[in-house]
């Protein structure tokens, strides 16, 4: 296969490459590097809730929290709708035997049929993690994310995107004392993360005279060691009064600072790329989440919450419609092997659903959000659904 139907391939399956020209990318989608479909279902606002195993990476103080342990292995997949459509038409032209100049005009009518589209794709084949009271720990060996836009620049280009991190996590939590009126909790993630990179535009000339854009040599890869540091507060609320009819619904806040020493991936084990590199991948840049959790007051075998979350401060491309994420979740409990819960939210300005079926431990999760994949000014929604497949113990 050439190396065009291979830029797609790779980015969907297992590796992806590097930017040769620059380490920031050329996409204004802000990029997070760990997601859980509960989250994303409830407007992807999560860093006051933190009660399940994704705490370690949506907010470490969590972990303070938990009574008992959970073991979760899983399968993720997330993509645009129309995306395989694309792959198709841009295949056909591949294996057409035309020649070069022919191609090269059927590449510029591909991309201009698709002015404005936004493809994504996010793929994690396995990811384990063991949590328990003020401890965690989790690999993701791969987790690849592709996002393909159509624009018109100096001439139609397809500006492609893509991350390929690994990442070991490793949690502490607890309760910090002598705090009175209310429990507050903290917690901190260790990361290990490598990068595999890649961002730049690629003309209809380019996909028409190369057979490898994408080789091993255009890689820029390279790891990194972090840390997110993370609060969880409830207060103590009176017995009486008028602040006491709050007691039902519990509210904590929370805060977390991701990335605290934003030191880039300047060294590399050169694991997919053993040449000499021009630059880096794009870093993990430090931002502050804030959020905030409501109960619902339980009845029967129902009970659910509210969150607010404003995450992402201090990235380059937040604004506070990319910032802003609500949602709600509503729990239902026959037994506690069967379990349910549906979502609501909105998150960077558009709608997100999503819903979790848990026989045992089997858990299935399906959810639709969106990502903002315009300028500050401009907002653009680029639909994906996803579903993972858990294994819960």
């Amino acid at each position: 296969m050439s190396r065009r139907g291979s830029l797609i391939l790779t980015g969907l399956f297992v590796l992806s490459a590097g930017s040769l020209a620059q380490a920031a990318s050329i996409s204004t989608t802000i990029h997070h590097q760990y997601q859980a479909p509960r989250a994303l279902g409830m407007g992807d606002a999560f860093v006051a809730v933190a009660n399940d195993y994704s705490a370690i990476f949506y907010n470490p103080a969590g972990l303070a929290r938990r009574e008992d342990g959970q073991i979760n292995l899983s399968l993720g997949v997330a993509g645009t709708p129309g995306a395989m459509d694309f792959y198709n038409e841009y295949s056909d032209i591949e294996k057409s035997g035309k020649s070069e100049s022919d191609k090269q005009t059927a590449y510029l009518e591909l991309i201009q049929k698709h002015y404005g589209d936004v493809y994504s794709m996010r793929l994690s084949p396995l990811e384990g993690v063991w949590v328990r009271p003020n401890w965690g720990m989790a690999l993701i060996p791969v987790d690849v994310s592709v996002e393909m836009a159509m624009h018109q620049q100096v001439g139609p280009t397809i500006n492609a995107t893509v991350y390929a991190d690994t990442t070991l996590g490793l949690a502490y939590a607890d309760d910090l004392k002598g705090v009175d009126h209310g429990r507050l909790s903290w917690g901190v993630t260790g990361k290990f993360v490598n990068r595999g990179f890649f961002s730049k535009s690629i003309s209809a000339a380019d996909l028409a005279n190369s057979s490898e854009i994408v080789s091993k040599s255009d890689l820029l890869e390279g790891y990194t060691v972090d840390a997110d540091l993370g609060l969880l507060w409830t207060p103590e609320l009176p017995d009486e009064g008028i602040w006491s009819v709050m007691r039902l619904a519990r509210p904590t806040f929370g805060a977390v600072v991701r990335n605290v020493a934003e030191m880039g991936f300047g060294q590399s084990m050169k694991l997919l790329n053993k040449e000499a590199q021009n630059g880096t991948p794009e870093k993990l840049y430090r931002v502050v989440d804030l959020g905030t959790r409501w109960e619902y007051p339980s009845m029967w075998i129902f009970g659910g919450r509210g969150v607010l979350d404003v995450r992402d401060l201090g990235h380059p491309d937040f604004n506070w419609r990319k910032g802003l994420h609500l949602g709600f979740e509503f729990d239902w409990t026959v037994t506690t092997w069967w379990k349910g819960h549906y979502r609501v939210g909105l998150s960077q300005g558009f709608w997100t659903a999503g819903l979790s079926a848990e026989l045992g431990v089997f858990n299935l999760d399906v959810v639709s959000y969106a990502d903002d994949v315009g300028t500050k000014n401009t907002p653009v929604e680029s639909r994906v659904y996803a579903t993972r497949l858990n294994l819960d113990f």
